[in-house]
């Protein structure tokens, strides 16, 4: 019997509201379950909030709260991303007791393992990265990611040592399953310079007490991310699936990478634990050509998209402007420019017009539409099969319906079709090109619906009844 997929999201961090890059993280891992499931693969989907760390316990005093009541608020505006169709299965948070019990089980058997060590330590730390930074990580300074000044901290601190054996196999993994190749050859480069050789993976507990304690050691409170990486595990065992191990894909951003891809195998290999079969990274979403930051003021919000766009053509609009892998550029007009030219005037231009075209021909020409639906769908299976055999998704062109080997989107292919065969004049003539568009429409309405889910349950709809309603109406200046 096949295991069940299990996919992931990293965890958010709860110092701060949901944001775009987290949603488009989330929305990415829904297709994909989509994906699986449309072709009858049980998916067990998990995302979730990580909640301990020094930059926790200070957004919590600054707002005047205690740390447990502040990460129980802000952990629900993050469940709340379930409004837009994400249909993940489990929210993990670390603050969950079952959860923190099971990285203390782990931290015993890192110990048993003889791959921790305690000693003293003196390093430059950025509380933005909660990380020790090498050479490489600074510039004037300054960590190169958050670009602030670093801390000079001088304690004792327990370390995970990553011997040849253990690197061979982070090597190996980094190898097979990072994608793209740009990120893996970055954290290759990484992991060979030695940099990781040695981590710290406590802190003191008087510096740190928002944390899980260090089993054995009432001077340590375990290091953010032992305790988060932890989480895809313990949400298999809180959940009593610990078969659906190992996760068949991780989705995480760029800036979390290392982490994912050296210290994560490294606990992993050291407990006794398969690997992951893939870590899909994708990049940053600046805005306006900016870094994103509060205090810019120009972070998108998930709520700020709904109110604008609404969900489903949220969903669109995010995989169609953005691109998954590299860097993109969010922009308020070039958004506003893609809804009207790509939905408004050309999705919901295309349904209408088809079903207007299909009112005119004789009803008997479209009496078999229930049958056209299910070799749509067992098409669209067989289709989606082979994008799951690629090592990764193009979410971009696969959400703008683009034809294999073509730079021609089905809704274009759509268009152009009714404008080159005039099907607007004598169209009770044209039964069998008329019934061409149709199905050209259905087929799209699969092709879009694990983006787009409502959308295109709703234009199977209209195509069924004849009953033409807007998908989606035109943004106003």
């Amino acid at each position: 019997m096949k295991k069940p997929i299990y996919i992931t999201t990293s965890i958010a961090y709860v110092n701060a509201e949901p944001h775009i890059g987290f949603l488009y993280e989330l929305l990415a891992a829904d297709v994909l379950k989509r994906y699986h499931q449309s072709i009858g693969h049980e998916v067990f989907l998990v995302t979730g909030t990580d909640e301990h760390g020094t930059k926790v316990a200070q957004a919590a005093a600054a707002a005047g709260q205690e740390p447990q009541a502040y990460v129980d608020q802000v952990a629900e505006n993050f469940k709340a991303l379930k409004d837009f169709g994400t249909e993940y299965d489990y929210f993990i948070r670390t603050t969950n007791l079952e959860h923190q019990q099971f990285v203390q089980e782990k931290w015993t058997k890192l110990v048993e393992a003889g791959v921790l060590q305690k000693k003293p330590y003196k390093g430059f730390y950025c509380s933005g990265c909660e990380a020790f930074k090498n050479e490489s990580e600074i510039k004037d300074g300054k960590c190169v990611i958050h670009e602030r000044d670093l801390e000079q901290i001088e304690e004792e601190n327990w370390f995970l040592i990553l011997s040849d054996n253990l690197k061979s196999g982070i090597k190996k993994f980094i190898e097979e399953c990072v994608e793209p190749a740009t990120r893996r050859q970055e954290v290759l480069n990484v992991l060979e310079s030695g940099a990781y050789d040695e981590i710290s993976v406590s802190r003191s507990r008087e510096k740190l007490s928002w944390g899980v304690p260090v089993p054995n050691d009432n001077t340590q409170t375990m290091y953010v991310w032992v305790d988060a990486l932890f989480n895809y595990l313990s949400a298999l065992k809180i959940n009593s699936k610990e078969n659906y191990w190992p996760a068949d894909i991780q989705i995480i951003g760029k800036d979390i990478l290392k982490f994912h891809a050296i210290i994560w195998p490294a606990l992993l290999l050291a407990t006794g634990e398969e690997l992951p079969k893939k870590l899909l990274v994708h990049g940053f979403i600046n805005v306006d050509g900016k870094k994103m930051s509060k205090s810019l003021g120009n972070v998108v919000t998930p709520a700020a998209l709904k109110e604008r766009y609404g969900v489903e053509a949220t969903r669109y609009l995010l995989f169609r402007q953005l691109s998954f892998y590299d860097d993109s550029n969010f922009s308020w007009d070039e958004f506003d420019a893609l809804y009207n030219g790509e939905l408004a005037n050309g999705l919901g231009n295309l349904v209408a017009r088809v079903i207007g075209l299909a009112k005119v021909i004789p009803t008997d020409d479209l009496a078999s539409i229930h049958q056209w639906i299910e070799v749509h769908r067992r098409k669209q299976q067989a289709f989606f099969r082979e994008i799951l055999k690629r090592d990764r998704v193009d979410f971009q062109r696969e959400v703008g319906g683009f034809v294999e080997g073509a730079e021609e989107s089905l809704i274009n292919r759509g268009d152009s079709f009714i404008t080159r065969k005039l099907l607007w004049r004598e169209t009770e003539k044209k039964s069998v090109e008329v019934r061409a568009v149709f199905n050209l429409v259905l087929e799209l309405s699969f092709r879009l619906e694990p983006f787009m889910p409502e959308t295109a349950k709703e234009i199977r709809r209209q195509l069924e009844t004849l009953e033409s309603k807007p998908l989606f109406p035109r943004l106003q200046k």
